[in-house]
């Protein structure tokens, strides 16, 4: 069995690139949908001993890291200011395990079944598949041509374009899992791209990451699936370990989101970097002076609009469900308050999901109407605005002190990995 525990132990991930490219005719779509930010984003190179070493600080029954300067995560407000994503709308939920080749002939024309699913599991759609239906027919097996959407292109193909982008967007950098491929379940969410409904990506988004690291974080687990884009600008925007020097843009962010600091080249200069170990160390010896508590300060001006609306902002402080499909996980910021220049509540309470919710798998039921199955945590999300923590107590570094001498009893300061 391959363990975290090993010294030279790197977890890693079949993710992949995204095929399919930005193009400005498809703009106005991926807006209506809240994509457009996340869309022109960008990618880059994972570190996954970086990650690794983070990914072991992980508690599951916590949805937190432990580290030596307390407890800290990932939250909507990270995921709405570093990646522009919505956090107010449905969640995002529907049918799993149906026979999608009617959905994939309605919307790009096609009939080839047995080329593009991923036998037995429907729901996944090959993204090679994708790329074929938009390249040259002299150049469909030619693995360098990517897919392309030519000047001036009819609306229907621009159509067919965006719902491709968006499947390939889904499969590569928000939701990837160990397949490689893509989900063709998105499509009953995103083919009225003239009435697009208006999704809780951000949710979403925070739901596959937390069952990713609750997964990835187990000792005999050798890859992780998780939104590695985000969790990587999350890492260097909190911590100064394994980060490289951050783009400044003389203008502000110019109503881009907080994550286009991290992307594009990347300039380490004397940065140490390298092996797990030597990141372990750095998470070892981390103090609360080097940890960047409310990087968004000041900045928020400079934020795409959405970032700035009130009904997102409240919802950083929902307290509950966190749904995609068949996944929900507990989500409360009632343990990181500081995060938020709030007073830590001492102790903090517990998840509000039922350890019976967070090991639910795609095959564990029958039924695959997650709509129908998570109706209690759909329901408690409809009611977002009554689950709202309230806490207009000031962080004070006095009552910190006591928050960090019950961590130091409770908490996970130190990983025992050669153990």
């Amino acid at each position: 069995m391959v363990s975290h525990l090993q010294a030279d132990f790197r977890l890693r991930a079949r993710n992949r690139h995204m095929c399919f490219t930005y193009n400005d005719q498809i703009e106005p779509i991926l807006r209506g949908f809240g994509l457009d930010h996340i869309a022109r984003l960008g990618s880059m190179k994972i570190d996954w001993p970086l990650m690794t070493a983070l990914v072991e600080r992980w508690r599951r029954e916590t949805h937190t890291f432990h580290l030596p300067i307390g407890e800290i995560t990932p939250t909507l407000e990270d995921v709405c200011y570093l990646l522009g994503l919505p956090v107010d709308g449905d969640p995002i939920v529907g049918v799993t395990d149906d026979n999608w080749s009617q959905a994939v002939v309605d919307v790009f024309g096609e009939d080839d079944w047995d080329t593009f699913a991923k036998p037995p599991g429907t729901y996944h759609l090959n993204v090679e598949w994708l790329r074929k239906l938009f390249v040259p027919e002299n150049q469909a097996n030619n693995m360098d041509v990517g897919p392309v959407l030519p000047p001036n292109s009819p609306p229907e193909v621009v159509r067919r374009y965006a719902i491709a982008f968006m499947l390939d967007l889904f499969g590569s950098v928000m939701f990837p899992d160990h397949s490689g491929y893509v989900y063709s379940m998105f499509l009953p969410l995103i083919e009225d791209v003239d009435n697009p409904r208006q999704f809780s990506w951000a949710t979403g988004l925070l739901a596959y990451l937390y069952r990713g690291l609750c997964n990835g974080s187990r000792r005999d687990s050798k890859e992780i699936a998780v939104p590695c884009l985000f969790l990587q600008i999350w890492v260097w925007t909190r911590f100064p370990i394994g980060r490289p020097h951050a783009t400044y843009f003389e203008n502000g962010l110019g109503q881009r989101p907080f994550g286009v600091r991290w992307v594009g080249e990347h300039h380490f200069g004397d940065v140490p970097r390298g092996s797990v170990a030597a990141y372990r160390r750095q998470f070892e010896e981390l103090r609360q002076a080097e940890v960047n508590w409310t990087p968004y300060n000041d900045i928020e001006e400079e934020l795409p609009e959405l970032c700035r609306a009130p009904n997102n902002k409240e919802l950083f402080f929902y307290e509950g469900p966190l749904i995609w499909f068949w996944i929900v996980e507990g989500y409360t910021t009632q343990r990181v308050m500081r995060q938020f220049k709030k007073n830590q509540i001492v102790p903090p309470p517990l998840l509000p999901v039922s350890d019976a919710m967070h090991g639910i798998r795609h095959s564990s039921l029958s039924n695959d109407d997650w709509e129908e199955v998570h109706a209690d945590s759909i329901a408690t999300w409809d009611a977002r605005t009554q689950h709202i923590v309230v806490n207009d107590d000031p962080f004070d570094n006095k009552r910190w002190n006591q928050y960090m001498a019950w961590f130091n009893k409770h908490g996970m300061r130190t990983v025992f990995w050669r153990a």
